[in-house]
């Protein structure tokens, strides 16, 4: 086994893996990302719009690398920006081909060291709860990498759980799993002609849940129509999707979103298709949930192009080569975010990150929603990225500790990405000469002044 030696340690390619990493070796840090797939980016390059950026109101939640990945999205002309579904979201759209180039630009530009296809195989942590490093296998052997601070950002707390961390599943109790979902796209679509089936239709479509964005739903849908953008909810309590369900030409879904991708191509993204209950850490049943979501994106493609004025032409252009995963597990940090704070829009003096998207719970019981308190956003504080049995490893993504509710909005790319670059900011602090070794002892107003610094929106939005 080989042996090598960094300051930060981040695994996990995704939305705050790529955020870690690129402001921990922007502020200086000796970085390695370590990364299981082909391609960074994670759920970036899925084809859905980023949410958890901009709030109901309409208001930046995010900011530094968020923006910095946008503006390089823009570098190579998929940058198609924010977009009101007129329901309750303000989205960011981009072009996910365009986001696998602005990943890796962002990551190499900032001198970042990339082991792609390159999968964890143990933590090594010594008696005082410090991880000495992680050992890693690719196609070379077994690598251990050695760090002063390392970042999981594998989204299943793959890390923590190796470390021996106390871990939960937001909905223990009932021991059900929050839905998984398989996204495509489909190009050649007459965006015209949808929106013309909008105005004339409009009981086919969800608009006005917010009711900042509107006087009423005609009004709503008046300026989802004149928007001009391929950002429609079809759903199932409107009769075109109704029928389609009750004959057999579609399966039990309670939508299909449409969003755009890419003008160019005329090309947008589709999400609707849906596995409910499955643990994705237990991959056997993982297999059999795969196929289902093919089968259903086969079976949409159809409704769509027979049913839906717009998609007569069109074609199905991408199948995203990863399931939407939205539950597995969490770790048990220094502070558990709850839907209370989410709900409530409150605000903490540790704050190091902001989410916003609504809650956003699929499960057995259904699909619960729910505005942050007008339309606002909430903070995520220091202690929901710090792991309570360890003393250097810090959680970004999707593991972060919050309850089922809080996770279901905090998950959002866009929380995501600020979440990374706490992580990857305060990472880079302890790796400086002379600092704490113990996460617990960092400089927090410190850390938030370079946070603020960097771009990072932490006050000034309710």
């Amino acid at each position: 086994m080989t042996e090598t030696e960094t300051d930060v340690l981040v695994v996990g390619g995704g939305a705050a893996g790529i955020a870690a990493a690129t402001t921990a070796a922007r502020n200086g840090a000796r970085t390695i990302l370590v990364n299981a797939g082909p391609i960074l980016g994670g759920e970036l390059n899925y084809g859905a719009p980023v949410d958890g950026c901009l709030t109901a109101r309409g208001e930046w939640a995010v900011g530094g690398f968020a923006r910095d990945f946008f503006a390089a999205c823009e570098k190579y002309d998929g940058y198609i920006g924010p977009v009101c579904d007129y329901r309750a979201l303000n989205l960011v759209c981009i072009d996910p081909e365009a986001a696998k180039l602005a990943a890796i630009d962002l990551v190499s530009r900032a001198d970042v060291q990339v082991l792609m296809y390159t999968f964890t195989d143990q933590a090594v942590v010594d008696d005082d709860g410090r991880i000495q490093g992680v050992v890693v296998r690719n196609k070379r052997g077994r690598t251990f990498i050695r760090a002063k601070t390392v970042i999981d950002a594998t989204d299943d707390g793959d890390i923590a759980v190796a470390m021996g961390c106390e871990m939960m599943v937001s909905d223990a109790a009932n021991g059900s799993a929050q839905s998984e979902s398989l996204l495509f796209r489909m190009s050649g679509v007459d965006t015209g002609r949808l929106l013309d089936f909008v105005k004339s239709a409009p009981e086919n479509f969800g608009a006005m849940e917010y009711p900042g964005f509107a006087e009423d739903a005609a009004a709503a849908i008046a300026g989802l129509v004149k928007q001009g953008q391929p950002k429609v909810l079809l759903t199932s309590d409107g009769p075109l999707l109704r029928d389609a369900v009750a004959d057999g030409r579609m399966y039990p879904t309670s939508w299909v979103a449409v969003s755009p991708t890419s003008t160019a191509r005329r090309e947008v993204s589709i999400h609707t298709t849906v596995v409910p209950d499955v643990d994705a850490t237990e991959i056997a049943r993982e297999g059999v949930a795969f196929d289902s979501l093919h089968e259903q994106i086969s079976m949409c493609a159809d409704f769509l192009q027979r049913s839906l004025p717009g998609f007569e032409e069109a074609g199905l252009s991408a199948i995203d080569p990863f399931v939407g995963i939205r539950e597995t597990r969490q770790v048990v940090g220094d502070y558990v975010l709850t839907g209370a704070d989410v709900l409530s829009g409150k605000k903490s003096e540790d704050g190091v990150a902001k989410g916003c998207h609504e809650l956003d719970v699929h499960d057995t019981a259904g699909h619960r929603r729910e505005n942050v308190k007008d339309g606002g956003s909430y903070d995520i504080p220091f202690g929901c990225l710090v792991a309570r049995d360890a003393r250097n490893l810090l959680v970004a993504g999707r593991s972060l500790s919050a309850d089922r509710e809080a996770h279901s909005t905090a998950r959002a790319m866009g929380s995501c990405m600020a979440m990374g670059q706490a992580a990857g900011t305060a990472a880079a602090m302890l790796s400086e000469p002379g600092s704490v070794s113990d996460l617990r002892g960092i400089n927090l107003a410190g850390l938030r002044t370079l946070l603020k610094e960097q771009g990072a929106v932490l006050d000034g939005i309710s």
